[in-house]
């Protein structure tokens, strides 16, 4: 059995947007293909497990356990042949949580404390997308959003509309591109970043790469290379020197990053250049 609800122009005043419902039951094999969105996604088990693999974590999701999964945060499901899962699954676009628990972008938690007021509620929501009576939308809506009280209360966490405007958003961007580009040989990091412009870390990440193609310490560590590279080749400090004044927690650390990125290290980097 295999449900997919997928709704247009549901969108909430604040801009809270019902992209989807699934309801299903796979009784087959499945491994899925590891993948990320733009929006949030929440999956409520209510039967049989499933395995689910988050970034760099792996575990089981059992009846009347979730897992909710931020934007930008790549991950992957997959079936438990003898143990049918049975779920209801929610995408939801403009909004996002501050994870208190995890850094990882998601959180896997249990709702049996709430089970009751849950399930009745994953039940209206699928029977009106069923029955499709009149603003029913409006109806799913007003559903999600009572979904996601319950959700925050169990995590302890908000889940937070993402109302930047367009505008701002770019403008916002391209200001962390800049402080970067004036700050990188000093101590970045994505929570100092995000909150000068008042973006989640996860969005911020997205933003950035949409605009720019790399992360934001992926550009920041592309400046401190392009300005070693300059060093080594126009000057005779040492390697210890421009590795402190580029911002690298140690000589040792730098040359090992140097060497992934370029297939050499500093010296042979330096030796290399240094007749150009």
């Amino acid at each position: 059995m295999y449900e997919l609800f997928e709704l247009e122009n549901t969108v909430s005043e604040s801009g809270l947007q019902l992209l989807y419902v699934t309801s299903f039951r796979y009784e087959k094999h499945w491994i899925g293909t590891r993948h990320a969105h733009s929006f949030l996604e929440i999956f409520f088990c209510v039967g049989g497990e499933c395995e689910f693999y988050v970034r760099d974590s792996s575990f089981k999701l059992h009846p009347n356990e979730f897992v909710l999964i931020n934007p930008d945060t790549e991950h992957v499901e997959c079936a438990i042949p003898e143990s049918p899962v049975e779920w209801v699954v929610i995408g939801i676009k403009g909004c996002y949580t501050d994870l208190c628990s995890s850094s990882d972008g998601f959180f896997h938690g249990n709702f049996s404390g709430e089970s009751a007021s849950v399930v009745q509620l994953l039940t209206s929501l699928i029977g009106e997308l069923q029955d499709k009576k009149s603003h029913y939308n409006e109806a799913c809506l007003y559903i999600v959003q009572l979904i996601m009280v319950h959700i925050a209360r169990i995590m302890g966490a908000e889940i937070l509309r993402d109302s930047v405007s367009h505008n701002r958003l770019h403008s916002s961007i391209a200001w962390v591109k800049q402080y970067i580009d004036d700050n990188y040989t000093t101590a970045l990091n994505l929570e100092m970043l995000s909150d000068k412009v008042g973006l989640n870390r996860y969005g911020l990440i997205r933003e950035f790469k949409k605009r720019y193609k790399v992360s934001p310490i992926e550009y920041m560590l592309a400046c401190r290379f392009r300005e070693a590279t300059f060093l080594l080749e126009t000057t005779d400090r040492s390697i210890v020197s421009i590795s402190n004044n580029l911002g690298f927690s140690s000589g040792n650390y730098f040359s090992q990053s140097f060497q992934k990125r370029f297939g050499m290290s500093p010296s042979e980097y330096r030796a290399l250049h240094s007749g150009v």
